[in-house]
């Protein structure tokens, strides 16, 4: 890119050719010059910044890339699974389905399938490794004999059980953290003793014995009322204990004026019940109520 100038027509290098469209550091600034002997001049001072490389620099070549395995774990599978689409050499403009495609893109289609399929191999070696090691587990828990074949090298099997397991008969001691949360009693419940004996303010459920108490504060109002209910609550239930014996006083009959008076009628306006009243008319009221009483009691 920097030789000597060959003549005093030409523009010396470095320079752009009119029509460049990238950046050139203060051009903005520059008047007065053609394109070619203004980015000249911007290129060689050292007033102005920048970074010293020009733009077509030399190709150096590239360190020689890592050793590419795709290639090997698409041709494993294609022995293992016989004639398939999936190859290391896509055609473009196949429009089968590629595995794991869609996570691989911005090259160009042959490199794109060959990283998705060695991808999607690589999963299904991980898997049947799994599957297989699986297997040797169960056949070890067995006390089956397995073949050094069948270990994993990546991989140590150990097993520390044997099947069939052996069932436990002693059940373990429930554990209770000492740091869960603990359910309080209710107040209801507690003895008359314990501080903690009443209700928040706002409780809106219902407190017996509160509705008499009044001129305290909530706490201790549902405090006294609920002492109060704990008591009579102890009180019945040993009178329930206690075996009944209940004295009852001796009756005694006492003559009363009776209510129909035998050969006389009822007042009027009696609200009273008077017996066969209702198949009764066409009388007055005191001639009809004559000898209301039933007939055993004018009998007797």
């Amino acid at each position: 890119m920097r030789g000597t100038r060959k003549s005093t027509l030409m523009t010396p290098d470095p320079y752009h050719i009119p029509g460049y469209c990238g950046y050139c550091p203060q051009f903005k600034y520059q008047i007065g010059e053609t394109f070619g002997r203004t980015t000249s001049q911007l290129l060689t001072t050292s007033s102005v910044a920048s970074s010293g490389r020009p733009v077509l620099s030399d190709i150096t070549p590239h360190p020689r890339p890592p050793k590419d395995n795709r290639r090997s774990l698409i041709a494993a599978r294609c022995k293992n699974l016989g004639d398939q689409k999936l190859c290391d050499e896509m055609v473009p403009n196949y429009t089968g389905y590629i595995p794991k495609g869609e996570h691989y893109f911005g090259k160009p289609y042959a490199d794109t399938c060959l990283s998705a399929i060695a991808s999607f191999q690589e999963d299904q070696v991980k898997n049947n490794r799994k599957i297989r090691d699986l297997r040797t587990i169960a056949e070890l828990q067995k006390g089956k004999d397995v073949p050094k074949e069948m270990l994993s090298s990546d991989t140590l099997i150990t097993t520390k059980y044997k099947t069939p397991l052996k069932s436990i008969t002693i059940r373990p001691k429930a554990y209770y953290s000492p740091f869960a949360l603990q359910h309080s009693l209710s107040p209801f419940i507690m003895s008359n003793d314990d501080p903690k004996k009443f209700l928040m303010s706002g409780y809106t459920g219902f407190v017996p014995r509160a509705r008499g108490e009044m001129g305290m504060g909530y706490p201790l109002l549902t405090n006294k009322a609920l002492c109060d209910f704990t008591v009579e609550s102890d009180r019945l239930k040993r009178v329930k204990e206690l075996p009944i014996t209940v004295d009852r006083p001796e009756i005694k009959i006492v003559d009363t004026k009776p209510i129909y008076i035998r050969g006389s009628g009822q007042v009027p306006h009696y609200t009273g019940h008077v017996p066969g009243e209702k198949f009764r008319y066409g009388m007055t009221f005191g001639y009809s109520t004559q000898n209301a009483a039933p007939m055993k009691a004018l009998t007797a």
